[in-house]
């Protein structure tokens, strides 16, 4: 600790060791500075060590009542005070310079860690697993994979080498906005406080700038409902089934009966409703809805057709993306001038809140600039081939239900999202009413369910006769006569 701090544990044990002597101890110093580094704490530290029945020695100078003895002691703690405030001063001047130059100083963020490397000493590198997991939480949190931070938060408690805040294996959410918020995990750094500007570190991020800035519009835009706490892997469906009678998202709970044994059930809990708290077994509900999922499932020559519709389309794309760069480099240059004006005008400004708008302004324009470069530097060529990643969307395409029987709570509401545009009604009397599916669904059901059938071998001429006309029998006029 500082030796600016009057309560230092190893200080504060040392006086009440003298409390407890009943003969007067002498604590010895060898330099004033191991005693305190701050003129008031220690004359503080003076009074409490008297109180306690102690004395202060050192070989290097004598403690004495006198005046001269006193100013003696004051000038030699002022010496210390000012060694301890310059030490901390070159010490700040050194780790604002090394931020300057995109080096992180402070401790490392979760999921990375400080490893010696040459030409750089101490870099960000990638801490596994932890990495992964983050790694993949932003970018499905930025993509729409997680819809709220609390479904974030669920994934990182689900991840088993994750560190939790608390014994039943949760997680605060506070961490989670910590996660969400940082900016290292892109690459970059910044120290506002200390005026250090975001600017591109050293360290190579867990995703992109673009990933990154799409997390930070998803969480200060549209604010979404709280996760609700009452959605467990026990009812993986409460919330997203409603009931057909009134429109109302059915909830569950567990239900008691006379022998205590527990049975699951889901219900609905609106009042006036026809179906007001009358139970529904969750495994009548659940099996009705794992078939229909098993209905889902497209065949063999359907997922080969969908795979070649997809990689037309994947080269058409990649056209655009090609083009698209030449759009990029017209932004930058775009965004340069901007910020090139704005300078100009805080130069020329003197109002207070004129300047700060234009900083605000600037800052905001910094960032664009660096998420535009960011794309410009990356190859118009994708991470990976288009078939290693249509291999993962197929996974799904061809066998949902194989995700919804692993049992993994996210995962299963990762099927309720990408399966199904809306949530789906239930009857207690007639079951499940039809969903509604996503896109990809319903154009595999559309081809799937088209009929085909050959062509008529008299050809496509129509079946009716026209009359033949020759020379000598011209054709009917077919000028309108004139209006009366």
């Amino acid at each position: 600790m500082s030796g600016g701090a009057a309560d230092r544990p190893a200080m504060m044990a040392l006086m009440q060791f003298v409390k407890r002597r009943k003969e007067q101890t002498v604590v010895i110093i060898d330099d004033i500075n191991r005693f305190s580094r701050d003129v008031v704490v220690h004359w503080k530290l003076r009074d409490l060590l008297e109180e306690a029945g102690g004395k202060l020695e050192s070989p290097t100078m004598e403690f004495g009542e006198g005046s001269d003895s006193i100013l003696i002691e004051n000038m030699l703690a002022s010496v210390s005070q000012h060694q301890r405030q310059k030490n901390g001063e070159q010490t700040t001047h050194r780790m604002r310079a090394r931020l300057m130059n995109g080096y992180w100083v402070f401790s490392a963020p979760l999921g990375m860690k400080y490893e010696k490397t040459p030409g750089h000493g101490k870099l960000l590198v990638r801490d596994e697993p932890i990495a992964s997991y983050i790694q993949e939480g932003l970018e499905g949190f930025a993509s729409g994979r997680f819809e709220t931070q609390g479904e974030v938060k669920r994934f990182f408690e689900s991840c088993p080498e994750f560190p939790k805040d608390f014994a039943d294996g949760t997680i605060r959410f506070e961490r989670v906005a910590r996660i969400l918020r940082r900016v290292h995990y892109a690459g970059y750094v910044d120290k506002p406080e200390w005026n250090v500007s975001l600017r591109k570190g050293h360290h190579d991020g867990l995703v992109s700038m673009e990933t990154w800035q799409a997390v930070q519009d998803r969480i200060d835009g549209d604010k979404r409902a709280p996760v609700r706490k009452d959605i467990n892997a026990d009812f993986p469906l409460r919330g997203f089934v409603c009931c057909n009678d009134c429109g109302n998202p059915l909830t569950a709970n567990w239900s008691k009966s006379k022998t205590g044994k527990k049975h699951p059930y889901y219900l609905c809990f609106t009042k006036g409703c026809d179906s007001h708290r009358k139970s529904i077994r969750r495994d009548e509900l659940e099996g009705a809805f794992g078939e229909y999922l098993k209905v889902l499932e497209p065949s063999e020559t359907l997922i080969a057709l969908t795979k070649a519709m997809f990689k037309n389309a994947w080269d058409q794309r990649t056209a655009q993306a090609q083009a698209g760069l030449t759009a990029l480099k017209r932004d930058v240059t775009k965004i340069e001038r901007q910020i090139e004006g704005l300078l100009d005008r805080i130069i020329e400004a003197s109002l207070p809140s004129v300047i700060t708008a234009y900083e605000k302004r600037l800052a905001k324009l910094e960032r664009e600039k660096l998420v535009s470069q960011e794309k410009l530097s990356k190859r118009a060529e994708p991470a990976h081939s288009f078939d290693h990643l249509f291999e993962l969307a197929c996974q799904f395409l061809a066998n949902p239900w194989k995700l919804w029987d692993s049992g993994q709570l996210t995962l299963q509401r990762t099927v309720l999202k990408l399966a199904f545009a809306e949530r789906i009604a239930y009857c207690r009397k007639t079951g499940l009413r039809t969903p509604q599916t996503t896109l990809p669904f319903k154009v595999l059901a559309g081809v799937q369910g088209q009929k085909g059938g050959m062509a008529e071998t008299k050809g496509f001429e129509p079946s009716i006769p026209f009359p033949v006309y020759s020379l000598s029998r011209g054709a009917p006029s077919t000028t309108r006569p004139r209006l009366r």
